[in-house]
């Protein structure tokens, strides 16, 4: 993966899911609030414009998180941390394109809703795995970023992403949940087109390979 395409697709992810959910809001019927309904009704089988939600903010925003990832996996080097960190990074696109298919089977405002299929189980699992890896991941990619010239000073914007998003969310949950949760995912989105700018950067100054270098003669030294 060239780390410039990496990096455009790190910018693009933040900006798809933006679009996507927004489309998706202004799409839905009166009944629908965005400030109370959760953003997977948005691409439920009953939701007006569906694809809105389901291609744009899930499938093609999963599969750029994961060509973003595939690009910081070669820039970060060799570390354990940074490779569990990018590893999370993968999953988590791979569950965003995933929601497109696991699709709820109605939404909040429909009448007498229950969401039994295979399909909002799956989408209840995936979520899941995402919801704790959005908090996961930034921490192991703080920890790697420290320990590398070139992101280090990123280190702590990224260790500090967690308490950022909650204390986002805290405000606009007086407006409701779905506003808590959208405040929340953008919060979030932005610190990732954060990195992918770091990358494109670093893959200008063309650093990479020095980076592993640097990471592996740290790891040598420790392990002795």
């Amino acid at each position: 993966m060239p780390l410039r395409v990496a990096a455009i697709c790190g910018l693009l992810a933040p900006l798809t899911f933006i679009v996507g959910v927004l489309l998706g809001d202004l799409a839905q019927p009166d009944a629908f609030s965005p400030a109370d309904d959760d953003i997977s009704d948005l691409g439920a089988q009953t939701a007006d414009q569906s694809w809105l939600y389901n291609l744009i903010a899930a499938n093609l925003n999963g599969l750029l998180i994961v060509a973003f990832a595939l690009g910081l996996w070669r820039a970060l080097g060799p570390g354990w941390l940074a490779r569990l960190g990018v590893l999370g990074l993968v999953v988590i696109g791979v569950t965003r394109f995933l929601e497109g298919f696991l699709r709820l089977d109605c939404n909040g405002i429909d009448e007498g809703c229950e969401n039994t299929s295979w399909q909002a189980d799956g989408h209840r699992f995936e979520s899941g795995i995402a919801s704790a890896l959005f908090f996961l991941v930034p921490l192991l990619l703080a920890f790697a970023f420290r320990r590398l010239p070139q992101w280090r000073g990123l280190w702590l914007p990224t260790l500090l992403v967690v308490p950022v998003v909650v204390a986002v969310s805290i405000p606009f949950s007086l407006i409701g949940d779905g506003a808590a949760v959208r405040a929340a995912s953008i919060t979030w989105f932005l610190w990732l087109g954060l990195l992918a700018w770091r990358l494109l950067r670093v893959a200008g100054d063309g650093t990479v390979r020095a980076a592993a270098d640097l990471t592996a003669t740290s790891n040598t030294a420790e392990s002795r």
